[in-house]
């Protein structure tokens, strides 16, 4: 483009050139006797090169398109700062595993997580996540302490381990997939997301009762509770008319809708421990 100009430029340098060169003759006087250079006297000059750079257009330099990250922090962000568009919501492919039939007795994070893995299309097994993804640690935070297969010699573990735990899933099998720790959210904001589509972890009790808690541990900023009766469910369906939630339940199978308020309390006491996991596929 530059070149193209620099030769126009040259070329109209030239002919503006030329047009000083020729003299003024009795055959190119104006009407009222005035020659032609006395007709012009009174005008501004031609400059080519301020007629050359006014054709110039200024443009803004190319911007790098945005990063997976960039997109799926927007829709996060889309969701949370929303409204729910419906008073019932159900995701199809959410199912309960049972803890004690499948050997995997002190396993609730783990299914959890298999259960909302599975929604995207997955078809993993109840051992798969504990075998294969799920991190461990002595720190109940950061990672699974004990045996997750022995109800008496495992613990558990919070979001942030077990997001590390779903991005080694993701990473592996490039899934379209992207975990949010969601911790301190509302009940009500977490239905935003099970309406946009994404399956809600939730940090619970196994026996629907308040939480028997025996230690904490900092983390972060945060102070995660380590409580007896401690138990991870799979959030995918809310009725609001009914005042219900719908559940997968690694503890008891057979459990599908129940009562939102006592499921709330518990939710709350335990201090809003959550975690959503948003597709992806749409925003590549």
């Amino acid at each position: 483009m530059k070149r193209v100009l620099v030769l126009l430029m040259t070329a109209m340098l030239a002919l503006a050139g030329c047009a000083k060169n020729v003299e003024a003759t009795p055959d190119a006087a104006s009407p009222d006797g005035a020659t032609a250079d006395e007709a012009t006297s009174d005008e501004a000059l031609f400059d080519p090169l301020e007629y050359m750079l006014s054709l110039q257009v200024e443009t803004e330099p190319p911007t790098e398109p945005p990063t997976l990250e960039e997109l799926v922090q927007a829709r996060y962000d889309e969701i949370l700062n929303g409204k729910l568009k419906d008073d019932y919501a159900s995701l199809d492919n959410v199912k309960p595993y049972d803890q004690i039939g499948t050997g995997m007795q002190a396993a609730c994070e783990s299914l959890a997580l298999t259960a909302a893995i599975n929604h995207f299309g997955y078809d993993l097994d109840a051992d798969d996540v504990v075998d294969d993804y799920l991190v461990y640690s002595d720190n109940y935070v950061t990672g699974y302490c004990g045996n997750p297969r022995r109800f008496y010699d495992g613990s558990g573990v919070y979001p942030p381990g077990l997001i590390t735990t779903a991005w080694n899933f993701i990473e592996e099998n490039d899934a379209p997939i992207y975990p949010f720790d969601t911790t301190g959210l509302s009940l009500e904001e977490l239905f935003k997301f099970v309406d946009a589509g994404c399956p809600v972890l939730i940090w619970t009790t196994y026996d629907e009762i308040s939480p028997r808690i025996e230690q904490y541990r900092e983390y972060e900023g945060i102070k995660y509770p380590w409580y007896e009766n401690e138990h991870c469910v799979c959030l995918y369906g809310y009725h609001l008319g009914d005042n219900e939630v719908k559940v997968a339940n690694s503890w008891k199978t057979y459990e599908d809708w129940k009562g939102r308020d006592n499921f709330e309390r518990i939710y709350d006491e335990c201090g809003q421990f959550s975690m959503v996991l948003m597709g992806t596929s749409g925003l590549r």
